[in-house]
């Protein structure tokens, strides 16, 4: 059931900084673009291939933010306009960015391992994107007794700022391991994993805005998704590194 109305929304939205989520989602993507070029360049494919591989992440991550608007129903679904402006999920722009990478690479027989480059940027990006819905009071959470005023007159659960808390953590941990060199080859599925869980506990607390299926809302469902992609790539690549013999394609 939809709880919240257009109303009270725009009302939420009024009340915040669009200037400052632009800024956010600007500084969120140059950070994110220049860790992901940087981590790329360990990759051992030539300049042209390392171009196309971008390219299909951009294009699968704008697709797969923008495409879930049109069947999460509810509130997202009567503001999705077109497929660019209108509302995005960044839980569809892992997946998306994910699938076009792998499909790319399996067609162009690319066996090379890229994900990691993919990892530090991606959080990043996350990370001080979640900061832009603070700014805009986006994302808010639902009527409590001890929570904030996001504009309509409601406290709300923040989960935003538990996001942006659980975000830099899961940034902080990818960096460590980075700088170890450790689970090669699996650090973005660690990503997958742990924001896959990080939102479907933390959409418990946030307004539902889409259809709910099966007692929980449309994009809860698509965290559990990335979760349990992310654990079966952690999965196999773990497996793939115990029987070498074995090789790992995405």
């Amino acid at each position: 059931m939809i709880e919240i109305t257009s109303q009270q929304s725009n009302a939420i939205l009024l009340a915040g900084s669009r200037v400052g989520y632009q800024i956010c989602v600007i500084v969120a993507s140059l950070l994110g673009g220049m860790l992901i070029r940087k981590d790329s360049m360990r990759w051992s494919v030539s300049p042209w291939q390392r171009g196309w591989i971008m390219l299909a992440a951009f294009a699968g991550a704008m697709l797969g933010c923008a495409i879930p608007a049109y069947y999460a129903g509810g509130l997202v679904g009567n503001m999705a306009g077109s497929a660019l402006p209108g509302p995005k999920t960044v839980l569809g722009g892992l997946l998306g960015a994910f699938l076009f990478v792998s499909l790319f690479k399996r067609v162009t027989r690319n066996h090379a391992d890229t994900s990691d480059a993919f990892a530090r940027g991606a959080i990043a990006m996350m990370a001080v994107g979640r900061i832009g819905c603070i700014l805009q009071h986006c994302c808010y959470g639902k009527p409590v007794a001890w929570g904030m005023d996001f504009g309509d007159g409601i406290l709300r659960a923040p989960v935003q700022y538990a996001e942006a808390f659980g975000l830099f953590g899961i940034f902080g941990l990818i960096w460590v391991l980075h700088l170890r060199n450790v689970w090669q080859g699996r650090r973005l599925f660690i990503i997958f994993t742990l924001y896959g869980a990080l939102r479907f506990g933390l959409e418990f607390w946030r307004e539902q805005v889409a259809t709910v299926y099966g007692g929980i809302g449309f994009y809860q469902w698509l965290a559990l998704v990335v979760m349990l992609v992310g654990m079966l790539q952690l999965t196999k690549r773990t497996y793939f590194r115990l029987h070498p013999r074995m090789p790992d394609h995405d």
